[in-house]
């Protein structure tokens, strides 16, 4: 007979709402669709996150009191072959060109800063020569005359697709203050060092303060306490199905709350469905009013503050007088459903941030069209609502999807192992000395073997 399936597939997802993009991104999105061929989902959460990339330095949400970041998380899973990196590299073109120019700026800076430093420290040594013998008053007066030694320029590094903590917090320190983090193979972000079982904990809950909008803080007995303020941080981590269930089933991760300030969607594939389109999707006028309008985002100054090279100082947008109380509407129907037994209980972490999801969304879609923009209107608010409610859809479809029996997981991942030796036959003493790192002694091994043989394999 045949083989059973390991876990119970899921529903189908819920169309992309491309229309709540926009007029300047939906004509967009659906460009890559139509020419990229990619899935609906993937190509709207590229352009949301490009997007919240481009505005998140300029502006704060604002509701009674209550202050947060335009920055978010996204989180898209497609197989190998759904052109992720090509739905990536559109959305986000106009920002390489932006990091292009920087970088070629931050080169000339450079040279020039060195050579400011090179003779302001042989002022220096002058100046101490020279006061030698006048006492430590003479010295300090001759010192502040000199000035302060030159600050080197800021390394301008927008983007980075799979730093650790640790060098996130540098790169803030020292760089450009409104990051992203795009990976379009996500699979060596969530393997790498910074998702290490040691280094977990600290990733996901800093994430998540930056992601709160708190100050980036690190103590550390090598180089000193830093305190970082005015820092934006969005992602947008796309991997296949199968790193997927490391993330959804991964209870730390839910319940330090970095799954619930996270936007996930995971379509249905298009595969086999894509004859080739002979055209150039930048080329579409769609396509270049969206490069066009990002481009001018990205080149508008950033707000500081005084005397700060990379502090900034985001203006703050609040809901208008007809936003606000659909808004709280919103906000309480979720809250309703989220009591134990109803609907939105599974997803009662990410539900209970859905509003402030939708806030933002509106914030970013808003600046999209007016980067000066000090009020979301109903328009854009109902837009980020439609949304956070697909959201919320997916939540419940993957996360529930997820809460299966961690030995159907590691039978998963050992029928994989299996079919990649192309092993006809494997015993247990195989699995536990050659096997998934999950499965390294004889308990397990049978196990886990004995799963795949109740399910026919």
């Amino acid at each position: 007979s045949e083989p059973l399936p390991l876990r119970r597939e899921l529903p189908p997802p819920d169309p992309f709402p491309l229309d709540a993009l926009g007029t300047l991104m939906m004509p967009a999105a659906l460009a890559i669709k139509r020419v990229v061929q990619a899935p609906d989902a993937l190509a709207g959460q590229s352009m949301l996150a490009a997007a919240a990339l481009a505005v998140q330095g300029h502006a704060d949400l604002l509701i009674d009191g209550r202050q947060s970041p335009l920055s978010e998380i996204f989180i898209t899973v497609a197989s190998t072959g759904e052109r992720k990196t090509g739905t990536d590299k559109v959305a986000t073109r106009a920002h390489a060109v932006f990091q292009k120019q920087l970088m070629d700026d931050y080169k000339i800076d450079y040279d020039l800063y060195k050579a400011e430093l090179a003779a302001w420290k042989k002022e220096y040594t002058e100046c101490l020569n020279q006061n030698k013998s006048k006492g430590v008053e003479a010295k300090k007066k001759a010192l502040q005359a000199l000035g302060p030694e030159p600050k080197a320029p800021i390394v301008p590094i927008i983007t980075s697709d799979e730093p650790t903590y640790e060098g996130l917090v540098m790169a803030l320190a020292t760089g450009w203050p409104s990051m992203g983090i795009f990976s379009d193979e996500g699979g060596r972000f969530i393997g790498g060092y910074s998702m290490s079982a040691d280094q977990q904990v600290k990733t996901a809950a800093g994430l998540s303060s930056l992601w709160d909008g708190k100050p980036v803080s690190r103590m550390r007995s090598g180089d000193g306490a830093m305190l970082l303020y005015g820092r934006r941080v969005s992602m947008h981590i796309m991997v296949q199905p199968n790193i997927s269930n490391l993330i959804f089933s991964n209870r730390m991760l839910i319940e330090q709350g970095l799954m619930s300030r996270a936007l996930v969607a995971f379509p249905d594939t298009t595969i086999g469905d894509r004859p080739y389109v002979s055209e150039n999707v930048l080329k579409d006028p769609a396509m270049m009013a969206y490069q066009s309008r990002m481009k001018a985002i990205l080149d508008a100054a950033l707000p500081l503050v005084d005397g700060e090279a990379n502090e900034l100082e985001p203006h703050a947008i609040t809901l208008d007088d007809d936003a606000k109380p659909v808004w709280v509407q919103f906000h309480d129907h979720v809250e309703h459903l989220c009591k134990a037994g109803r609907q939105l209980a599974p997803v009662r972490g990410f539900a209970a941030k859905a509003a402030e999801h939708a806030a933002r969304i509106a914030g970013i879609l808003t600046l999209v069209d007016d980067l000066n923009a000090k009020t979301i209107d109903l328009a854009h608010l109902q837009a980020g609502i439609e949304l956070a409610q697909y959201y919320i859809n997916e939540a419940l479809r993957l996360f529930n999807g997820a809460q299966d029996d961690p030995d159907l997981l590691l039978a998963e991942e050992l029928l994989g192992w299996i079919r990649g030796k192309r092993l006809s036959v494997v015993y247990a003493r195989q699995v536990y000395h050659e096997g998934p790192n999950a499965i390294r002694n004889k308990n397990d091994a049978q196990r886990i073997l004995k799963v795949l043989e109740d399910h026919r394999w």
